[in-house]
């Protein structure tokens, strides 16, 4: 088994990377002397770029699971990895197969994670709030799933799954109480030497996972990430967000992460990564309660926080937000959908900070982009700027030829981080990785100093006689309204003009047995939008349909639309 100890990224302060396709992208002029231009580095298994970190600090507490009071420490992070790799070995699990894990975030996640990829089989996360029908669709799809690590809270479903597929084992996690002769956790490693087992792993081509889509646009598709995409993400994501010229290695260990997005999705499964990497303390929650977020923001002095924009949401209407000390907060940063102005501007005034937005997504590994702190300023409006070794334009859907600065367009990136392609769709992977660029159906444009802003997607644009209409723009603009907590908006069959704007809002609790009507709320936005863009119907909702995530489901929305 080859020695990684002396393993670590070169980077090169030199020579600007090879992904670049110019050199004069604006966001360069203002790098400064100590973000390197470009990161090499040799070629390295996922679980191995992990453990680099997890040896030096064998002592460091690596995850605090809050609903358990548990904590496990690197070292035991790589005991109890060891024997999950050794004991699904032992039954039968080698290179080339997926191993499903479907499971709330907790220990046993990372264990099975890395226990999984030390057997070179590839990690395929199921969403724990999935139904039957989509559970089914994943393992399907992915057709090489025989063994699935299973929380006692999601049996019941993985059961009615098993009736169909009939699964070689079922790896139950969190109960001590057998159920249908499966296999317990404790039970998987019990008698077994940490001790995994030798394979050859060429981390450039072979797959450490096999991530599914979010489905928000259509049916989830296999996403193929290999250990070098997964590994290559989170450096340059580390490298990009310096704020001085200490290495980033001068805090590995000493930094706490709070463990609140869901590890099953590609966004929560990367922060883990670089959390794992950067040797921090995973404070894991069950569940995302904001009382208990502020709490532990405040007794840890968390310096940087990420999360989506429904926590955000939660967090600032939480009783708790104005009564607790974050000052030693230094990011916030917010990903996976658009955040509200409004929500910023609340943000920035109790706490003190701007709220900076990254994008990315599955195919990408997923971070393209971040609200990097030695820019200008941070835009809350905007993802900010591409990683390094990342590359991003702004294109004509149609021609694919590059839009000048400032017009809209669709996003395309190129970097080390994108996807090897989509699992048994060669004919899908070629329309979207176009000479190395991946296509994101994003529309997004860039501004003279390099700030992107994303405007929506291409699927969700609205055609209302002729105009086209940005459902972001008059969601923001909704949100404005003193009575509305959340609003989606999404085209709907109209049988004269084809299809028309329909926004479904939810109140907020104090207006809810308000007399509030539709009309009041066309009307409202008459006043305040262009007159093809505000909505012509409105639909009130007690909550937004919404991904794992948090984003706004829009295939749920347009469905419910269609069938009105």
């Amino acid at each position: 088994m080859k020695d990684y100890s002396e393993w670590s990224p070169v980077l090169d302060y030199e020579y600007e990377s090879d992904f670049l396709e110019s050199h004069d992208r604006p966001w360069l002029l203002y790098r400064p002397s100590y973000i390197p231009k470009s990161i090499k580095f040799e070629s390295i298994p996922l679980h191995e770029f992990i453990k680099t970190t997890a040896n030096k600090i064998p002592n460091n507490v690596c995850v605090y699971h809050k609903p358990t009071d548990k904590k496990y420490t690197y070292r035991e992070l790589n005991y109890i990895s060891d024997k999950v790799a050794n004991a699904l070995f032992q039954i039968g699990i080698r290179k080339g197969d997926a191993v499903g894990v479907m499971t709330p975030n907790c220990p046993e996640f990372l264990f099975s994670c890395v226990g999984i990829l030390e057997t070179g089989a590839a990690v395929t996360p199921i969403n724990p709030l999935l139904k039957e029908s989509d559970v089914e669709h994943i393992i399907r799809e992915a057709g090489n799933i025989k063994t699935v690590f299973v929380h006692k809270s999601n049996y019941r479903t993985m059961k009615k799954v098993n009736k169909k597929f009939d699964l070689d084992n079922i790896i139950l996690i969190g109960t001590k109480q057998d159920r249908d002769n499966n296999i317990l956790f404790e039970e998987l490693i019990e008698d077994v030497f940490p001790s995994p087992p030798d394979i050859n792993i060429n981390p450039m081509e072979d797959l450490a996972a096999i991530l599914f889509t979010g489905g928000t646009t259509g049916l989830p598709k296999g996403v193929m990430l290999t250990h070098n995409n997964i590994v290559a993400d989170a450096l340059l994501t580390l490298h990009t967000n310096r704020n001085s010229e200490e290495p980033i290695e001068d805090n590995f260990g000493n930094t706490v992460n709070l463990s609140i997005l869901p590890l099953c999705h590609t966004f929560g499964f990367e922060i883990m990564v670089s959390a794992l990497y950067g040797g921090a303390m995973l404070v894991m929650f069950a569940s995302f309660n904001p009382s208990e977020v502020l709490e532990a923001l405040e007794y840890y002095e968390v310096s940087i926080f990420v999360g989506v924009p429904v926590m955000y949401q939660m967090l600032i209407h939480s009783h708790d937000f104005t009564e607790k000390d974050l000052s030693n907060m230094e990011q916030a940063n917010s990903g996976s959908a658009a955040l509200a102005p409004e929500l910023a501007r609340k943000w920035e005034k109790i706490v003190g900070i701007k709220v900076g937005q990254g994008f990315g997504l599955t195919e990408s590994s997923p971070i393209t982009h971040i609200p990097a702190p030695w820019m200008p300023e941070v835009k809350s409006e905007s993802i900010g700027i591409p990683l390094i070794n990342t590359d991003a334009k702004i294109v004509n859907p149609e021609t694919l030829e590059e839009v000048p600065t400032g017009y809209t367009g669709e996003l395309m990136i190129k970097g080390p981080q994108v996807m090897k392609g989509y699992w048994n769709k060669p004919k899908l992977t070629e329309n979207t990785i176009i000479d190395g660029w991946l296509k994101t159906g994003d529309l997004a444009r860039m501004d003279e100093q390099g700030y992107f802003y994303i405007e929506g997607r291409t699927k969700d644009i609205i055609k209302y006689k002729g105009y086209k209409v940005m459902p972001k723009e008059v969601e923001e603009k909704l949100f404005e309204h003193p009575a509305i907590l959340e609003a989606g908006v999404v085209s709907a069959p109209d049988p004269n003009i084809g299809e028309t704007i329909k926004a479904y809002v939810v109140l907020k609790s104090k207006y809810r047995d308000s007399k509030i009507t539709e009309r009041d709320i066309i009307e409202w936005s008459k006043e305040r939008l262009a007159g093809y863009k505000y909505p012509r119907k409105v639909e009130f909702l007690k909550a937004l349909p919404r991904t794992m995530v948090g984003k706004t489901f829009r295939r749920k929305l347009r469905e419910m639309a269609t069938n009105k």
